[in-house]
């Protein structure tokens, strides 16, 4: 058996790579015990039946809970008559920080890592990982979730990738991030979709760093079908986003979240709630997160703020952030410590919507400091009204 030992180096901003093998003894065995004592023993086939069932597919069934269908499938793909070859690999992704929960999660997902070599695939992509800057229990994460990245090529796909998400991040920590939200950007086709993509954005204007804030924040938007892509960016430019600015960003994230079903009733869920379409319209522009909260939340939060407020649309129109709020923990309070202050006189009605958008830390500035003289009880009530919104 042989170890590689890869050594991955930037050169003008792409990765170089170079190989070398150094000879080693081969695991074992006898130092591992990943196994219960009912799968080192895995039952023989029998010889009266004409059609046993193959010794791999048993293994995966019973060790790592793969469904009987997809275990059969597998097993004709990958066939192994002990368990020295998937007690290898095993052993050596316990080497390196995998725990068995992970290792059963990684075959369950890509029954194939059991027929990896381990020198030639799996040290790889993680001594490729590793000198990008990702720590280990990322790694591990990574190939945990996406475990067939160790099929891919590193110098035809992983390396240009990196490139490629460098080009618009310029630091290794924004390229970490990037990755971490979407470890199957490895598994996209650089040229058919990411670049075409970000092309298409280019095309109507959008500014690089934007392209680049997409790409750190939600790498899987952006990396569909470019066809499917250009009908979203159509569709965020028909709302009346402006390219040039980061809400045409967010509103295509939103918008790539949602099937045009869902997107249609959203809107007509809002205008069940007394919103015309153009305000609706006009909101998405300010706000497009409105889009993505649930029918509950915004069934909960609009009733409170229409009937127990006494809110108008418009108000919520130019203010759609307020949608975004928690309900518990800022709209509620707000609105009680709201009443109190009503009721001592020292505010007014159309101090309501300002107490419910500003930041905490002002909040506090604006409605307690400024009126604690008036009122020594003032700071007592505000803290019994906020601690129970954060019990």
């Amino acid at each position: 058996m042989f170890n590689v030992i890869r050594k991955f180096k930037f050169s003008h901003g792409r990765f170089s790579c170079a190989t070398s093998f150094t000879s080693a003894t081969n695991f074992s065995l006898l130092q591992f015990n990943h196994f219960s004592s009912s799968a080192a023993n895995a039952p023989e086939t029998n010889s009266k039946d004409s059609n046993p069932e193959p010794f791999s597919a048993v293994y995966l069934k019973n060790e790592y809970g793969v469904s009987p269908r997809k275990a059969l499938y597998y097993s004709k793909r990958m066939k192994f008559d002990s368990l020295e070859k998937p007690l290898s690999i095993v052993a050596f992704l316990k080497t390196h920080h995998f725990t068995d929960s992970q290792i059963s999660r990684a075959v369950e997902k890509w029954p194939y890592i059991l027929r990896c070599v381990p020198e030639s695939n799996i040290l790889p992509k993680i001594e490729f990982f590793r000198d990008l800057g990702f720590s280990s229990s990322e790694i591990v994460k990574i190939l945990t979730v996406q475990p067939n990245l160790l099929e891919r090529n590193l110098e035809r796909q992983m390396i240009p990738c990196v490139d490629f998400l460098r080009s618009f991040l310029h630091s290794d920590k924004d390229v970490i991030f990037s990755i971490l939200r979407y470890p199957g950007i490895f598994r996209e086709k650089l040229h058919h979709t990411l670049m075409p993509n970000v092309e298409i954005l280019r095309e109507v204007g959008v500014p690089d760093s934007h392209i680049a804030a997409l790409l750190r924040a939600a790498p899987r938007r952006i990396a569909v079908d470019t066809a499917s892509f250009r009908s979203t960016v159509e569709e965020v430019l028909k709302l009346g986003f402006s390219p040039l600015t980061k809400n045409f960003i967010t509103g295509l994230i939103v918008m790539r979240q949602l099937s045009s079903s869902s997107w249609k009733e959203k809107i007509e869920y809002y205008m069940r709630w007394g919103w015309s379409e153009q305000q609706v319209r006009d909101a998405i522009r300010k706000c497009p997160q409105i889009m993505s909260i649930s029918k509950d939340k915004i069934a909960k939060i609009l009733d409170f703020l229409i009937n127990r407020m006494a809110c108008d649309i418009s108000v919520l129109t130019f203010r759609p952030g307020l949608m975004m709020l928690s309900f518990e923990k800022t709209i509620a309070p707000r609105y009680a410590f709201y009443q109190v202050l009503l009721s001592k006189g020292l505010i007014k009605s159309s101090r309501l919507v300002p107490m419910m958008w500003c930041p905490q830390r002002l909040l506090f500035k604006r409605f307690v400091q400024r009126y604690e003289e008036k009122d020594p009880e003032l700071l007592k009530l505000y803290e019994e009204t906020f601690s129970k919104s954060k019990a």
